[in-house]
């Protein structure tokens, strides 16, 4: 397997199947790679080459039944969901529905220019297409994932844009209808992208609130430098698109009807925290600081965090390691006990 490298474009490897992914050369880089071809021979990725609308008739015919959140939006916001002007709330509404109620909105529709959008995100593939799940699925058979079984998600709906977003997990994507465009950002452009609040947030994730199609440098001056460090990933049915955790990324479905099915997976051990939650307590305790007390803070995270963790504790004996000690899931019950007591003083 060979890959192709060009500037600004994301590696392409070809010869991954569902059962033989590299996934030694895929974590190597630590960069998003797609995987050519990947799930090609999938049976709704076979159907969708042949007829389309095969692919949602094959959805209702193996659909659970069990209601889910779609998100729908007017014509006007052409495909982009996210936030409205004042970003407190969202330029499309959320409902329950079922697969025959969107599927029959969708299909009213298809002959119009100008139509709704609809939008099912980040459904469990053996929840709501259990059958599906047994013939669409990947191998992974790497130590990674002997603790961390990716979890399998289905997208489905119109055109749609999921605003630039980053995840802690890691992700492959496969595309199965539709064509998709997938813009990828290093975790060091999070300031040029200008994200929007932590609540509410479009699907749970911060999103930036810039328009990357159009963009407004006036506004967002520093998204021409997130630009020029993006990556893009154009995908076609049958591909599969690998990135790293925390990735910012934005993704645009193109068909009138698209599908795509991806597989997340942590690297962490279950009983650890969501670092998100640091993330919040740190703005309540440290953000207003002064300057140079937060300067003091920072090389304390430094120190004990984002230093190797042996170099904390090799000077002191065993018996005094306490939080020091590798976190295990005894360690993580007692240092949870220690904060929930400190937080509610």
């Amino acid at each position: 397997m060979q890959v192709n490298n060009v500037r600004n474009t994301v590696s392409v490897l070809e010869g991954a199947t569902p059962d033989s992914i590299p996934f030694e050369q895929l974590f190597a880089n630590n960069e998003p790679v797609i995987l050519k071809g990947l799930v090609r021979d999938w049976p709704l990725v076979q159907e969708g080459k042949k007829e389309p609308a095969k692919v949602m008739e094959q959805l209702e015919v193996n659909d659970s039944g069990r209601p889910m959140i779609v998100y729908q939006g007017a014509a006007d916001i052409k495909a982009r969901f996210g936030y409205d002007d004042s970003c407190t709330g969202f330029n499309y509404t959320s409902h329950k529905s079922t697969i025959s109620e969107v599927f029959s909105q969708i299909r009213e529709q298809l002959s119009q220019q100008e139509h709704d959008y609809y939008y099912i995100n980040s459904l469990r593939l053996d929840e709501g297409f259990p059958a599906l799940s047994h013939t669409h699925k990947l191998n992974f058979d790497h130590p990674e994932f002997e603790q961390n079984h990716p979890v399998a998600k289905i997208w489905l709906g119109t055109e749609s844009v999921a605003a630039a977003h980053f995840d802690q997990p890691k992700n492959i994507a496969c595309c199965v209808l539709g064509k998709r465009r997938f813009t990828l950002f290093p975790p060091d452009q999070v300031e040029n992208l200008y994200p929007g609040p932590l609540t509410p947030t479009p699907g749970g994730q911060v999103v930036t609130v810039a328009n990357l199609a159009e963009p407004d440098l006036s506004r967002f001056p520093r998204l021409k430098t997130a630009l020029d460090n993006a990556y893009i990933a154009d995908l076609e049915p049958g591909d599969g698109l690998y990135y790293p955790s925390m990735w910012w990324h934005e993704v645009e479905a193109f068909d009138r009807f698209n599908v795509m099915v991806n597989y997340w997976w942590m690297t962490a051990a279950h009983y650890l925290g969501s670092p998100m939650d640091v993330l919040m307590h740190a703005m309540m305790s440290l953000r207003d600081k002064p300057t140079t007390e937060k300067q003091a803070w920072k090389a304390l995270f430094d120190y004990y965090i984002f230093n190797d963790p042996d170099n904390v504790r090799e000077h002191l004996p065993v018996e005094c390691h306490g939080a020091f000690a590798n976190m295990d899931d005894n360690l993580s019950r007692r240092i949870r006990a220690l904060l929930r007591n400190n937080l509610n003083r």
